[in-house]
């Protein structure tokens, strides 16, 4: 593990904030049993099931097909292996990385022969998380080597408009580069990635699709075009810019030129973005509908693994930039919700697309320009399984960070424990407690010797009347804001903080509501068929008023009333109804957390 955290240096726009490097981080208690339980199952399988994300992958010298698959498996194996302390998965995961550097050509490429940038761009991302472990040079030589391929591709051949879309993870990887090394030849490369990708920093601040896609083409006219018109074509270019991964993904490449160029409008753009993504096109979930394209806040429309996987990693790119913490809130709802309701109830299989209110699990055609199977839980989809093995690690890997002043700052409370050195003394910090469920947290502190550093505490936008307990002293907390402790730390010091998790509604689709309490959003839960695939007739319900209680197993009790007239319009539940004269007898309901239900009404009606 390298020793040290690496800020932006000049004349790179300067962020509060920096990652920890791997190995720093350690999951415990139930976010440890998640990752075994995941090391165990579907990450051990990937490579069988598809044998061009394993050892036999051309990128790892064998003859099976490149792309995303076994960047995205590498990234999972490295990042898993690290928070696990699982020397043998890191030992493969490391050798696999050296097989890549070992391959790269003399002219500094490296990967399949025509592999595509994007792919290379998130080998790029893989390799850059070995060396936060390793610190093998021979990595940052490789990385260096290919920067020099791109200047002297780049000035001959401009990126095709599929590339100019995925500079992300290449523009963050050079970044890394540049700031480990001080090698200032990266800048003007990465100035030209900066130029030639898309320009999705004025999308973001102009947003023309305020609507669903298939509103401006059917998904027959959309392949009809594709297949009549070049790449530069402008139904090509719909279909790329208005692609809810790939836009989720440009709010990473934005954030990434603001730190380059220090330009406010790129800056800006992230948060301009997903505010406009959200009101447009946002899910209860935490993520957006893109199936694959924007498809509006109706909650029968899908969102796809591969968009929230990229929607997770540029969240956890903007904390460290400045002010891109308020997206804390954001990423946590779309892990606890949408990342975790993509995995079937027992681990083993992955759902492509998911709905918010989701009644019917079944092969039929949902969703524009996706399989009739993106709906079921199934090893199928490589691009969908791949994606997701990385998704919760990441997330563990991001709860901490490193701040200018040389303390730490904590981001969410799942259990785990940091270590790392600060004013030259060895500090572990336990966090422990049963977040996100409930909102009592205990950080432990334990250092070699006294020692005198700030400790950030993120305090959640939903937690109102938060509270700190610091050697007897209580502290309150402002939410949407950090606590921020900064005293003489001692061996066994304890911190307690209480995050109030009320119960809140929130108007969101033709005036039915979604309801949460912390991070977590909570569904009503209707009888299914004996094979658990199908919510049986008569399944829809209302909420009748607000008055809500939850009790010690996590569960809401309501009031709710049946609506015999709201049903299914194809193989999805309809739009809620504004309408509500037809309403049933009133009873006694539980609502249950997101992921909890794969047949679930996630957006109700109110009366």
């Amino acid at each position: 593990m390298l020793t040290r955290t690496f800020f932006a240096r000049a004349p790179l726009a300067p962020s509060q904030f920096a990652p920890l490097p791997l190995g720093a981080i350690s999951a415990r208690d139930d976010m440890r049993d998640r990752l075994i339980a995941l090391r165990s199952g579907l990450l051990s399988r990937c490579a069988s099931l598809f044998p061009e994300a394993g050892a036999e992958s051309v990128w790892f010298g064998g003859t099976l097909g490149g792309g995303m698959h076994a960047p995205n498996l590498l990234e999972a194996m490295l990042l898993t292996g690290a928070l696990l302390g699982d020397e043998e998965l890191t030992r493969e995961a490391l050798r696999l990385c050296s097989l890549v550097v070992s391959s790269q050509r003399e002219d500094g490429s490296f990967g399949a022969q025509g592999e595509t940038f994007a792919a290379r761009g998130r080998m790029l991302r893989a390799l850059t998380a070995a060396y936060t472990m390793n610190a093998d040079k021979h990595i940052l030589t490789f990385m260096l080597r290919y920067m020099k391929y791109l200047r002297n591709t780049l000035e001959v051949c401009h990126l095709s408009a599929e590339d100019a879309a995925h500079t992300a993870d290449t523009l963050e990887a050079g970044l890394f580069l540049y700031n480990v090394t001080g090698q200032k030849a990266i800048l003007p490369v990465l100035t030209l990635l900066e130029r030639q990708g898309a320009d999705y920093t004025s999308l973001f601040h102009a947003f023309p699709y305020r609507s669903p896609i298939s509103r401006t083409a059917s998904a027959e006219e959309l392949l009809a075009a594709l297949s009549n018109e070049d790449d530069e074509g402008y139904t090509h270019h719909l279909v790329r810019m208005a692609s809810g991964a790939n836009l989720c993904e440009g709010l990473r490449t934005s954030a990434l030129c603001g730190i380059l160029t220090g330009s406010g409008k790129h800056m800006s753009a992230p948060e301009v973005g997903l505010a406009r993504l959200n009101k447009a096109h946002g899910a209860v979930c935490g993520g957006i509908t893109a199936d694959p394209l924007l498809a509006g806040t109706h909650p029968s429309r899908g969102v796809s693994a591969v968009s929230v996987c990229e929607l997770a990693a540029s969240l956890e790119t903007l904390l460290s930039c400045n002010g891109g913490e308020n997206s804390a809130d954001q990423l946590e709802s779309l892990m606890y919700n949408a990342v975790d309701a993509f995995f079937a109830p027992d681990g083993h299989s992955v759902q492509p697309v998911q709905q918010a209110n989701q009644v019917l699990l079944s092969r039929a055609e949902r969703f524009p320009l996706c399989g009739e199977a993106a709906n079921l839980f199934s090893v199928e989809d490589g691009d969908a399984l791949c994606a997701l093995m990385g998704a919760w690690p990441r997330f563990i890997q991001h709860q901490f960070l490193l701040s200018r002043d040389d303390g730490l700052c904590v981001m969410s409370y799942a259990p785990c424990t940091v270590r790392y050195r600060l004013q030259g003394a060895t500090v572990r910090l336990r966090v422990s407690g049963n977040y996100p469920q409930g909102g009592s947290i205990r950080i432990s502190v334990h250092v070699s010797e006294n020692t005198a550093f700030p400790l950030r505490l993120r305090i959640p936008a939903w937690a109102k009347g938060a509270s700190a307990a610091v050697d007897g002293e209580i502290l309150s907390a402002a939410a949407g804001e950090f606590l921020t402790l900064n005293r003489e730390w001692h061996d066994g010091d304890e911190i307690l903080l209480t995050l109030p998790m009320s119960i809140k509604t929130t108007t969101c689709f033709h005036q039915a509501v979604s309801v949460t309490r912390g991070p977590i959003t909570y569904v009503y839960a209707p009888k299914t068929t004996a094979d658990g695939l199908c919510a049986e007739n008569n399944f829809a319900a209302a909420l009748v008023g607000e008055q809500m209680t939850a009790d010690d197993h996590g569960i809401l009790h309501v009031r709710a009333a049946k609506l015999p007239g709201w049903g299914m319009r194809g193989a999805s539940c309809d739009q809620p109804p504004i309408d509500l004269e037809d309403i049933g007898e009133a009873f006694e309901a539980e609502l249950v957390p997101y992921a909890k239900a794969a047949i679930r009404l996630a957006v109700l009606p109110m009366i």
